[in-house]
């Protein structure tokens, strides 16, 4: 009767430990299987965002090298006719007795093709700095802000403590951190109602710093929920681009300010 009972006894308790096992065994199988699919979900979505992020750079510069054909022809095309125009007019002699009418005639012309030139001049350099691809993101930044210190419709201080960096930048990093200074610039003359501006470069723990101020409205304090504007989206997509990070601050009527890191790679 005892060793019946012993039997059962052993028999009960290989059982128990046959299930403990089993359940343990299925617990671990489910909980590798999760890994497994997590891991699989993380390198699907990291795909996505690889993808995404190449087709994104795909369109930057394809917009790049549309901007370029376009500003060239501007440049070669326009320019140059509009040129020749003005040419032909101070060649041109009046008969006798018209000297006075044409003297006011020539001169109303030329004062209109001048600006005519000078405005195809600014839209060519818009669309394509060539300072920017010859002399690199300082001197383009630099050019920009004094032109536009010079038409008087913003006070631009510009303050670069990291220029031999900015000179070693790749074109595809420069393009796109002078394109998001460009949009914030005219934004502020756009919409801020600022009178001054401030740019700042340094470089600190392998980061490109850039912080942007004006002394405008500022932005609203729930800019980070609102509905993003078309200028801030396309910051966001030149920034994602070269794998920068930015941080607003949402001071309504006490000026705009955006800070800017851009990891540093080299050309």
């Amino acid at each position: 009767m005892q060793s019946t009972t012993d039997n059962i006894f052993i028999l009960v308790a290989l059982g128990m430990a046959g299930t403990f096992l089993l359940v343990v065994s299925f617990i671990l199988f489910s909980i590798r299987n999760q890994n497994r699919l997590l891991k699989q979900r993380q390198q699907f979505q990291q795909a996505q965002i690889t993808h995404q992020k190449e087709l994104l750079k795909a369109v930057i510069e394809s917009q790049e090298a549309e901007r370029k054909r376009i500003g060239q022809d501007l440049h070669d095309d326009v320019g140059t006719t509009i040129s020749g125009l003005r040419l032909l007019i101070e060649m041109f002699k009046p008969s006798s007795g018209d000297d006075k009418n044409y003297q006011n005639f020539a001169q109303s012309t030329k004062t209109i093709i001048d600006k005519i030139v000078k405005d195809v001049r600014n839209i060519s350099h818009n669309l394509s700095p060539t300072t920017l691809r010859y002399y690199g993101l300082a001197a383009a930044v630099n050019e920009h802000c004094t032109i536009i210190n010079q038409s008087g419709k913003l006070e631009i201080t510009l303050n670069n403590n990291a220029e031999k960096v900015l000179e070693n930048l790749p074109i595809t990093t420069s393009t796109a951190i002078y394109r998001v200074i460009e949009e914030l610039l005219n934004n502020t003359i756009k919409h801020s109602d600022a009178s001054k501006a401030d740019i700042d470069f340094k470089v600190d723990a392998g980061l490109i710093m850039i912080a942007y101020t004006d002394n405008g409205k500022g932005l609203r304090a729930d800019i980070e929920t609102a509905k993003k504007g078309m200028g801030m989206q396309n910051i966001e997509s030149r920034l994602l681009n070269i794998n920068a990070t930015y941080k607003l601050e949402p001071y309504a009527g006490k000026g705009f300010q955006i800070k800017i890191e851009c990891p540093i790679v080299y050309a």
